[in-house]
């Protein structure tokens, strides 16, 4: 018990449940200030006892409880009691009486005496995963591994870590060999998700790639765990979650279908227009709460067959192949099917101009003929990734205006003024 008490201080008390009150005990020497003094007290069931042993620094075990190296010194009960000192591969036992005889004054000195046992000792390598703390007779000697040489016989250590439960091992040394144990390692505090999600068979993994079934309630080590929640035509979410030791988190995450048509969406990209002249080219549109309003233009790369022109007489003054180059403005509505389809009924403009080209030294005719019309037709949209299109759109135009060599043209090379055309194409979303 430390006690602090004024200098010059003369006297004290003490009482104990057991062994009652002693009263007015006179200091021998007189208090100074900022010293420290130590008293030993007779409680009249035994005495104080320093144990040494052969080889200073042994291991001393009284009553096979591990004191600490030697010397020792200790209160002991009257009576007998057995001594053991140990130290690398020497060692030595001994058992005395401690007696109550009157004229023992001061502290009972006991040295043990020590041999070589190295026949009956083994070499041992204790491991553990996780750097854990090995600890041996109550006192820490090594992390993650500890190597000794222990006497035959059987032994136990404990293996502690921070946020865990310490685990204790067994084991038996077996003299003059090599002993390698594996101790077990300290079980770490766990706690509980409890998570459910909509919809249900979510994948879910956690810090990165470690698959985790969340059906039913799971115990994890405590710590942060980044959970990622993903299916198939849903946003992925990624949510981190702290799991406390014997507590239990709860919680409902609810994934956004992905919106593969997107009501209101800026889109582009290239097309094919099939015609009795297809051509190639790139639309731009705009979807705006399902309004969807495009433009495109259509270079014709296929030429119609040679076409003649004629005078008033009958002699020819022009041949020319065509292509027909076509710019037009849709718009439509766009009508969701499935979470990847959709429909757009379209009504346009069109402006079909005739490029034209002369073969040989002949006259270039119909070059720069236009003719105006009107379309009707519906695109078909395929979403089959987030930001991407695939469409088809059939349609009909219906002759507005045109040139009277427009009109001579298509009849000379045998092609539609209006009819049925099919424009393709790719597109990107945003």
């Amino acid at each position: 018990i430390w006690l602090y008490i004024p200098r010059g201080a003369k006297k004290l008390s003490i009482q104990h449940k057991d062994f009652g009150k002693l009263t007015d005990y006179y200091y021998p020497v007189p208090i100074e200030g900022a010293r420290t003094y130590e008293m030993y007290i007779d409680i009249g069931v035994g005495r104080y006892v320093t144990i040494t042993s052969q080889r200073a620094g042994s291991i001393i075990y009284i009553d096979g409880a591990n004191c600490g190296p030697s010397p020792v010194t200790k209160y002991l009960y009257y009576g007998r009691h057995a001594l053991r000192a140990v130290k690398d591969r020497y060692e030595g036992e001994q058992s005395f009486i401690l007696g109550t005889d009157d004229q023992q004054e001061g502290i009972r000195l006991v040295s043990i005496e020590q041999r070589d046992m190295s026949d009956h000792f083994g070499d041992v390598t204790v491991t553990v995963d996780n750097r854990a703390d090995i600890y041996f007779e109550g006192h820490k000697v090594g992390t993650g591994s500890w190597q000794t040489q222990l006497r035959e016989g059987t032994y136990l250590v404990e293996t502690r870590k921070v946020d865990c439960d310490p685990s204790q091992t067994s084991f038996t040394v077996v003299a003059q060999r090599q002993n390698a144990i594996k101790a077990n390692a300290p079980t770490p505090h766990t706690g509980w998700l409890s998570i459910y999600t909509r919809p249900d068979r979510v994948q879910t993994t956690y810090n990165g790639d470690h698959f985790i079934d969340l059906s039913e309630t799971v115990s994890l080590p405590i710590g942060s765990y980044q959970l990622e929640f993903s299916r198939k035509d849903y946003e992925k979410q990624v949510i981190e979650y702290k799991v406390e030791h014997n507590k239990t988190t709860v919680d409902t995450v609810t994934l956004s279908r992905i919106n593969y048509v997107k009501p209101t969406a800026f889109y582009f990209g290239p097309t094919f227009t099939a015609s009795a002249l297809s051509g190639v080219g790139g639309v731009v549109g705009l979807v705006f709460k399902n309004h969807d309003l495009q433009v495109s233009y259509s270079f014709g790369f296929v030429r119609s067959k040679e076409t003649y022109w004629f005078d008033s007489e009958g002699y020819t003054v022009g041949q020319s192949t065509h292509v027909l180059n076509t710019f037009a403005v849709r718009y439509g509505y766009q009508i969701p099917l499935l979470s990847h389809f959709a429909l757009v009924p379209q009504v346009g403009y069109a402006l079909n101009t005739i490029s034209s080209k002369a073969v040989g030294n002949a006259n270039n005719y119909a070059d720069g003929a236009k003719a105006s019309l009107m379309t009707i037709g519906a695109k078909i949209v395929y979403a089959p990734l987030k930001h991407f299109y695939l469409f088809a759109a059939p349609e009909i135009g219906l002759v507005l205006s045109k040139d009277n060599y427009y009109q001579q043209a298509a009849k000379k090379a045998d092609f539609s003024e209006g009819g049925f055309v099919a424009n393709i194409g790719l597109l990107m979303n945003f």
